[in-house]
């Protein structure tokens, strides 16, 4: 766990030391165990290390062999694999054990490029060839390491952390306009775009390279999420079982470190889930837990005053952990929203899609408790504990007439409606006809704007098959950006968070199974209540899904006091691309919302470019 930076040389003039000094200072909010730094004329690159397992204290200031230099963000999860096919002695765990870091060069070594389809886990990484004066960068395959670069005439610059990128310059970098008319417009833009034009980030499951000779070479895709061959389990409760098997594997290789461990238990079956297996794997001591639940001042703020504590509680004396190590979070510690977008400001480099500042209260806390591990159940709705509505598309995709007639017989009427559904989705392009009309009333961009027709976003696209749907469910930006951000936040308070249901051995298994074993029947997410038997008590997997509690429990108080702190601010809106706001009903709640992201837009944009 660790960040990096760097900056390649294009021209004599750069004055690395000078632009070193810089990004140092800019990412000292985040306070490493150790420091690496490689320089040479062409270029450095400095490595901040966390020491939070017993392979990270082994790791060196800086991986470096006579000929590659090598700085990276990662967990390899594949370590006894690539033992094997690397051919390398001592512990693959352990205290004669290398670095994941060392595993990654030692892999590039052996495959130069094509490393990157030998590597599992969560990674970012550049590898610095000094005889080829060559850079490679890539990502891991859900994009969940960040990884960000930029390129002028001067220089390559690249860093785990867009607030390195800025501080290499003395002037104000070109805010990216078509990146806010996304946001304005309420669609995820491009995972390429950051908020700024010429800082890019490197996208999930890529790879790029760069040569002083060729300069920068297209970014590359090395990965597709695609079905594996599942032949030898013939029956759903063998493929049941061999699910179980790997969300334990994906659970116990995420475990690996020396201080304690966290889990964010919502009272949902995906935490809840987690926090039980984990508290199978790890002595209990170690284990803390964490909700967001509401008190006597913020239950008045919600409409339906629900936040689960007694799922929570339940979990807590189902898996015998001690309740001392179970922490409520009740408000947020920043005292403003302006304080609280300063600390983004900082953490994120500017205005950020996803941004997930809403979880540093919890990382702060998790802090104290000595936590270097914090579990999520994020990832889990987009495949592995999918509702399932959509699990007889494949048998409309895929002509499956046995299939097909079965839930026609067991659905009858609804099932015709929902077939003759199906046919009108694939006409218009979208599974959600009557959202279409709520996110337009969302759009915040100018029609007079050059961007609008530019912009162009289907919040329920269809795909003519339910494996189509998971795959790119899970593969979209959004999966990117809030890991991302999450890890950003909880980077400064020496955590590193973990998401098992993003397991990659996980998500190939699920697209693979076969489509009824989804059947939302007799309740949504079938596939995980399913899984979770013996996992969890009946009364936790059998609960209904939409109970009306909120992840953020508090959400609605956070709403409304940013609101009322937000009261008297003028938005200037310089760049012409807000609709003018006496068309926008601030007074419903979800309206409220997109208003205070327009707030935040302007502020955002203002303290980036004083110019403006």
């Amino acid at each position: 766990m660790s960040q990096f930076f760097g900056c390649v040389a294009l021209k004599s003039r750069v004055d690395l030391g000078k632009i070193k000094a810089k990004m140092t200072t800019a990412i000292s909010f985040f306070v490493p165990d150790s420091q690496g730094i490689f320089m040479d004329e062409h270029i450095f690159i400095v490595q901040k290390h966390l020491y939070n397992s017993i392979e990270s204290h082994r790791a060196p200031a800086i991986s470096e062999t006579e000929r590659y230099v090598l700085a990276a963000s990662c967990r390899i999860d594949n370590r006894e694999d690539l033992s094997h096919k690397l051919k390398l002695e001592g512990d693959v765990f352990g205290e004669n054990s290398i670095s994941d870091h060392e595993y990654i060069l030692k892999t590039y070594e052996t495959y130069q490029e094509d490393c990157v389809k030998h590597l599992i886990g969560d990674f970012s990484f550049v590898v610095w060839d000094k005889q080829k004066r060559t850079l490679f960068m890539a990502k891991d395959h859900l994009g969940i390491k960040p990884l960000f670069y930029l390129k002028n005439d001067d220089f390559l610059i690249f860093s785990t952390s867009i607030t390195g990128i800025k501080a290499a310059f003395d002037k104000h970098l070109t805010i990216n306009q078509l990146y806010l008319a996304y946001n304005l417009k309420n669609c995820p833009p491009p995972v390429g775009l950051t908020f700024f034009e010429d800082i890019h980030r490197l996208q999930p499951a890529h790879f790029c390279i760069f040569s002083l000779e060729n300069g920068l070479i297209p970014e590359k895709r090395y990965w597709e999420l695609e079905p594996v061959d599942i032949s030898e389990f013939k029956t759903d409760e063998e493929r049941l079982s061999e699910l179980r098997r790997l969300f334990e594997q994906a659970v116990k290789c995420r475990t690996r470190t020396t201080k304690n461990i966290g889990c964010q238990l919502s009272g949902g079956i995906d935490s809840s889930a987690i926090t039980v297996q984990t508290s199978r794997l790890i002595d209990k001591n170690r284990l803390h837990t964490y909700s967001f639940v509401l008190n006597e001042k913020t239950r008045a703020y919600s409409e339906l005053g629900i936040d689960e504590q007694s799922t929570q509680n339940e979990i807590i004396d189902y898996a015998t952990l001690k309740t001392e190590n179970h922490h409520n979070i009740e408000e947020f510690h920043f005292k403003d929203v302006y304080e609280e977008m300063e600390c983004s400001n900082v953490t994120m480099g500017g205005y950020a899609d996803s941004d997930a500042i809403w979880q540093a209260t919890l990382f702060k806390e998790a802090q104290k408790n000595g936590v270097g591990i914090s579990f999520s159940g994020f990832l889990g709705d987009e495949c592995v504990s999918n509702d399932g509505g959509a699990y007889y598309f494949d048998y409309i995709n895929n002509l499956d007439w046995i299939n097909l007639w079965k839930f026609l017989m067991e659905y009858k009427f609804k099932s015709v409606k929902r077939i003759l559904m199906y046919f009108l989705s694939q006409m218009i392009g979208t599974t959600n006809i009557s959202y279409q009309k709520l996110h337009r009333s969302r759009n915040l961009l100018n029609l007079k704007s050059k961007f609008n027709k530019e912009v162009k976003f289907n919040p329920f696209p269809f795909y003519p098959s339910f494996k189509q749907y998971l795959i790119k469910n899970i593969t979209k930006e959004h999966p990117c950006l809030r890991t991302e951000s999450e890890g950003a936040y909880a980077l400064q308070y020496g955590i590193e968070t973990v998401y098992p249901l993003g397991d990659i051995s996980l998500l190939q298994l699920t697209i693979s199974l076969p489509a009824n074993i989804f059947k939302p029947k007799p309740m949504p997410r079938m596939l995980f209540r399913n899984m979770c038997l013996g996992i969890l008590p009946d009364s936790v997997r059998t609960q209904p899904k939409f109970n009306g509690a909120m992840t953020l429990a508090f959400a609605e108080f956070v709403k409304q006091k940013q609101y009322r702190e937000f009261d008297g601010y003028l938005i200037t809106d310089k760049l012409d691309m807000i609709t003018p706001l006496e068309k926008v009903n601030s007074t419903e709640l979800g309206n409220l919302r997109l208003v205070l992201n327009c707030y935040k837009l302007d502020y955002l944009v203002f303290i980036n470019s004083p110019e403006l």
